[in-house]
């Protein structure tokens, strides 16, 4: 019997009507459903409630209900158990989330018949030093943003690729992208779309206050480091896949380089990577 984890987004899917329905058709297929405390007790299926960590680490494959936000966070959770993730989308765009809700059930069944294909998508960690710590191990999907916070004032930021002395932005803040994450925050800052399954990373300005501040790719076997200046002392904020964040104040530094982990998604259909782009950019 496949024990399958089920995480839905629980405001997308309201009623749990999605959810119950794949539910009843995981059974249907001798399959053991695997669900979250909470969800299982808001869904009134408390008989399917594992501990988080226990479906992440003993599922044979996670599915992800709602948006690409929902995959994002799946997929942080997941990577260093190597899970792979069928994505179901409950959202608009879904660059990441490839299945449609009403043919939920049809992708589950190409994936337990083993007709799927794996795209293992390159992660990002970020370590930061504020004195008098160091924070490690942070992980995105997507990208890395910093940006500021209340204040209306420009950071400054000196980048450092490798060992090697880059430029200096003043901005109001950067982004550090995976391929994924080229076709979100990235691409609204003016980025360029990266091919999914290409080894190198960009760094966005956000709104530089130069003309000639512009993106720029490097390979992702490079360290990327970032002094971070406010002026005046004000607070800025590290953020990964825009989920998860951190208030910083003053000057820090921020490194950033490509994961050990990956997020490996399951696609059920042969479509190209420029197909989905043309159709979710409506060209």
């Amino acid at each position: 019997m496949k024990k399958v984890g089920i995480l839905p987004n629980l405001e997308k899917d309201k009623n749990f009507r999605i959810t119950k329905r794949l539910i009843q058709h995981l059974l249907h297929e001798n399959c053991e459903p695997m669900l979250t405390n909470q969800t299982a007790a808001l869904a009134s299926l408390e008989l399917y409630a594992k501990e988080e960590e226990e479906i992440y680490q003993n599922a044979e494959f996670l599915i992800s209900l709602g948006g690409d936000g929902t995959l994002l966070g799946v997929g942080r959770r997941s990577a260093k158990y190597g899970k792979p993730i069928l994505g179901i989308n409950l959202g608009n765009l879904g660059f990441l989330t490839a299945e449609e809700k009403d043919f939920a059930e049809c992708a589950i069944d190409k994936v337990l018949k083993g007709e799927y294909s794996i795209e293992k998508r390159m992660m990002l960690e970020a370590s930061v030093f504020a004195e008098p710590k160091r924070i490690e191990g942070l992980v995105a999907l997507n990208d890395v943003c910093i940006t500021r916070r209340f204040s209306s004032k420009i950071l400054e930021f000196n980048i450092f690729v490798n060992t090697e002395y880059v430029d200096t932005l003043r901005a109001d803040g950067v982004i550090i992208c995976t391929p994924t994450g080229s076709t979100a925050y990235n691409l609204s800052a003016g980025g360029p779309i990266l091919k999914t399954d290409a080894e190198i990373m960009a760094i966005t300005p956000i709104c530089p206050h130069t003309l000639t501040s512009r993106p720029i790719i490097v390979s992702a076997q490079d360290k990327i480091t970032v002094e971070v200046s406010s002026r005046g002392n004000e607070d800025f904020i590290v953020s990964t896949d825009g989920q998860r964040s951190m208030s910083l104040k003053s000057r820090n530094v921020v490194q950033i380089k490509k994961s050990q982990y990956f997020t490996t998604i399951m696609k059920t259909k042969q479509v190209s990577f420029y197909d989905v782009l043309r159709e979710k950019l409506g060209r």
